[in-house]
């Protein structure tokens, strides 16, 4: 009997991310993590902390992590050739830049947290770079989740309650927009949520900001496919 295989294999499955290297795990990978959080955060920052799990602290110097991080951290695509600069960007930015080691548990071995401050906001995500350029983001600002970046994709602050998620699936659905996946995620019933919606095409400014005005929404973000 033949073997079905149903998973369609992209090009970067086979060659790999356009990156500045050395590695596509530590650099392109880290790069797209930092980048993540500048999204998340959707200001300049002025400061950046990153917590490296151990095997991740030992090599990152070595592998380009270090600017990588920094460089997705301060807005730059993972191709950008400033990449291999981006520390020294950093400084004449005023971004202050920090490294430590921090056990994160059972999690792959390039594994970060990120802890990211503009003037107006801040934010957290914990991820891992798990090779050929592609990400897991597995929390945002204390909340569980699913994210790969890899998709325009809503992410949602808010009151837990009976019918939000209808209400702003029925947003998008007047948007005729389809829904690749959603996973939500709280703190406590009633309390505190999160909600994350993937979905195949951008979401209009319109519906962004129907949703934004919707009660017990404390905060809205859009973000498109992470370079």
């Amino acid at each position: 009997m033949p073997i079905r295989h149903d998973r369609k294999v992209s090009i970067l499955d086979v060659m790999g991310p356009v990156m500045v290297g050395p590695s596509s795990s530590h650099t392109a990978g880290t790069a797209r993590l930092g980048r993540v959080a500048r999204e998340i955060l959707d200001e300049d920052p002025l400061e950046v902390h990153f917590h490296l799990h151990p095997p991740l602290a030992a090599t990152y110097r070595g592998h380009g992590s270090d600017f990588a991080l920094v460089g997705g951290a301060i807005g730059l695509n993972v191709d950008d050739p400033r990449i291999p600069e981006a520390i020294r960007i950093a400084e004449q930015m005023g971004v202050k830049i920090e490294f430590a080691e921090e056990d994160l548990g059972e999690v792959h071995p390039n594994t970060v947290r990120v802890e990211i401050r503009g003037p107006n906001r801040e934010a957290e995500i914990v991820g891992s770079s798990i090779g050929g350029g592609v990400i897991e983001v597995f929390k945002i600002n204390g909340f569980q989740t699913r994210f790969k970046g890899d998709s325009p994709t809503l992410l949602l602050f808010y009151r837990d309650r009976p019918r939000m998620i209808a209400e702003v699936t029925g947003i998008i659905g007047d948007e005729v927009i389809n829904i690749a996946s959603l996973y939500c995620s709280r703190k406590q019933r009633g309390k505190d949520a999160f909600m994350q919606i993937d979905v195949d095409s951008p979401i209009s400014a319109a519906a962004l900001a129907r949703i934004r005005a919707m009660a017990d929404v404390a905060e809205a973000r859009y973000l498109d496919r992470i370079p």
